[in-house]
């Protein structure tokens, strides 16, 4: 098989696995492209016509919730752990308004 052959099928596969990854997420195309600040129609070519921009990759997988390697490659674990929701009890309190306490001023002889 021919290096463009071979680019060209990586390429494919990879649009459809950005695609599968947004579907499997159950966000449509406009979500996707607000979560990554950019317009819906550009954000349609990287699941058909164009390569996704290196800058746009990471957050992408934190977004639909894959691993870089799945999404690179096609191999290894789609799915990345979700982190845990945040328990309240460990929520930061709110801190009462005070006024801080001044030490004594100090008299210079």
């Amino acid at each position: 098989m021919a290096d463009s052959d071979q680019e060209n099928e990586y390429k494919q596969s990879f649009m459809g696995r950005v695609a599968e990854a947004r579907v499997a997420r159950g966000w449509k195309q406009w979500q996707m492209a607000e979560a990554l600040g950019i317009p819906q129609d550009q954000y349609k070519q990287y699941e058909g016509r164009s390569m996704m921009p290196h800058r746009y990759i990471w957050p992408f997988c934190m977004y639909a919730n894959v691993s870089f390697e799945w999404l690179m490659t096609g191999k290894g674990r789609r799915s990345i752990p979700e982190l845990p929701p945040v328990v309240p009890d460990i929520a930061p309190k709110a801190v009462p308004k005070t006024k801080p306490k001044r030490p004594p001023a100090k008299r210079i002889a």
